[in-house]
């Protein structure tokens, strides 16, 4: 069984619009020849004609590839200057009931273009609709058996009728323009609301609601047969005492700078979270339990440096901060709240037996 993607439909759909459309077109055309409306019967008319249906072929086709050379907008452009030409054309050389009828072709052609461009560009081919306009009209008067006077009242009306389209097109810009700026702000507020909604707010790491859907789907990967992953488990030891002895702003302090340590010890495919308090959860994706320990003693060594609590402890000692971790690796099958319950009790372990440790859990 033959299955069309939705693109080939889409090319396809295209194709039978344009032809559909080339048609009516032609059959307008032969309508007029026949009843004897058009004005020249010179050989190159037949020729330009041609081009100018050669040429809007071509740009609606284009309109059916993505772009690479050609901004849309600037394919937009190029469409609507070229269809108000072959338009406004086609009106000069026809009698005046029937270029009054359609004069009004190019107008509507200027308000839809307001939706597609912006205010410049819809001024540029009100601009090009009135000047091909006005010089057709001034070749008429010199080279065509016409009346000056109401071919004058004719381009009169039709500039008027222009400038008044113009003036509603640029006010639909606008609108469309300021529409777009509200649509860009609240996206951007949606994305920082979606960021904020992840993310722990003293430290910038993820927070636990977060990394617990991260911990659910790596656990279906893993399932499946694809990359497992490895949990670090850390706690800052004795933390209780810099927020006893000097205030929980510098307690914050203390842990936005160890969560920026953290973070610059995981690869960018790894994940780091605030648990709570001074808890903090690394995801190793793909990472054995070596992996992971090596990780861990990097940190732990960047802890030991960071010197953020200069402070003299019991008997005159340097107090430094250090971490304890507890790592566990996570087995195929196994609930998420299994591997953290391994890991955290990897981390009583390291706790127990003296801190600044890493203890990895079988």
């Amino acid at each position: 069984m033959l299955i069309v993607s939705g693109t080939v439909k889409q090319r396809y759909g295209r194709i039978a619009v344009i032809m559909f459309g080339a048609s009516v077109y032609a059959l307008f055309w032969l309508g007029l020849v026949q009843y004897g409306y058009l004005q020249v019967t010179t050989p190159a008319f037949p020729v330009l004609i041609g081009i100018w249906i050669a040429g809007l072929f071509a740009l609606l086709l284009a309109d059916g590839v993505r772009q690479e050379r050609f901004e849309a907008s600037a394919l937009t452009l190029t469409k609507a200057v070229w269809c108000n030409l072959g338009v406004v054309a086609t009106a000069l050389l026809v009698p005046h009931p029937v270029r009054l009828l359609i004069l009004v072709a190019p107008l509507f052609g200027i308000l839809y273009s307001a939706l597609l461009l912006d205010r410049r560009q819809m001024l540029f081919v009100s601009l090009v609709t009135w000047l091909t306009y006005l010089g057709g009209n001034l070749l008429l008067i010199r080279y065509g058996d016409t009346d000056f006077a109401f071919e004058a009242v004719i381009a009169v009306a039709f500039t008027v009728m222009l400038a008044a389209m113009a003036y509603m097109a640029g006010e639909v810009t606008a609108l469309r323009s300021a529409f777009d700026r509200r649509r860009d702000r609240l996206n951007k507020a949606m994305e920082q609301l979606a960021e904020l909604a992840m993310r722990d707010e003293l430290t910038g790491l993820y927070n636990r609601r977060y990394i617990m859907e991260v911990l659910k789907r790596q656990k279906a990967l893993a399932d499946r047969g694809h990359v497992g992953f490895t949990l670090c488990y850390c706690d800052l030891d004795h933390f209780k005492q810099v927020n006893d002895r000097f205030g929980h702003l510098f307690g914050d302090r203390v842990l936005h700078d160890f969560a920026d340590l953290a973070a610059g010890v995981v690869r960018s495919v790894d994940f780091v979270a605030r648990i709570g308090g001074e808890e903090f959860l690394m995801i190793l994706v793909g990472a054995d339990a070596d992996t992971a320990s090596n990780v861990a003693k990097r940190l732990g060594e960047r802890t030991r440096q960071m010197c953020a609590v200069p402070v003299d402890g019991p008997g005159d000692e340097a107090f430094r901060l250090t971490v304890s971790t507890g790592i566990a690796t996570f087995k195929s099958g196994e609930r998420v709240e299994d591997v953290i319950q391994r890991a955290d009790q990897a981390l009583y372990r390291a706790k127990s037996e003296g801190r600044d440790g890493i203890i990895i859990e079988a």
